[in-house]
């Protein structure tokens, strides 16, 4: 799936895939926050992603980042529509994906995953899916 990916924007996957954001990245190469988001942008449309979220799971599953295993999510702490709810994250699934699958409005996903990051103890869409993946998996 990343096999035309230039040599640059595997490295934005990678620390994409390890749970960096924009800003963190490209302080890291030493590059631009817009040209970070042109060169998400492109894999994303190489790859055939809609969202981060998605890139940010397949970029895990992908590349295998055993190098940087998270610990794995408590999820006794969730109740069960925050579980189904982060297990449609860990997936990939944008916010208004999960509503419509669930039948349920696209702010009410966003509440439940609201809660699930602070019962969780998690801080961004890449830790959740990282973390999650590992249980997951």
């Amino acid at each position: 799936m990343f096999s035309d990916l230039t040599k640059r924007e595997r490295q934005v996957l990678q620390l994409t895939a390890q749970g960096l954001r924009g800003a963190q990245i490209a302080i890291q190469l030493g590059i631009s926050e817009q040209t970070i988001r042109k060169h998400r942008s492109s894999i994303m449309q190489k790859a055939g992603l809609r969202s981060t979220a998605q890139l940010i799971a397949c970029a895990n599953h992908g590349l295998g980042n055993e190098r940087h295993a998270a610990a794995p999510l408590p999820w006794d702490r969730l109740c069960p529509r925050e579980a189904e709810i982060v297990r449609h994250v860990v997936a990939g699934c944008t916010s208004k994906e999960i509503a419509r699958l669930l039948d349920i409005s696209p702010l009410t996903v966003q509440k439940h995953r609201e809660r699930a990051r602070e019962k969780l103890g998690v801080h961004t869409v890449g830790e959740m899916i990282r973390r999650g993946a590992v249980t997951l998996a």
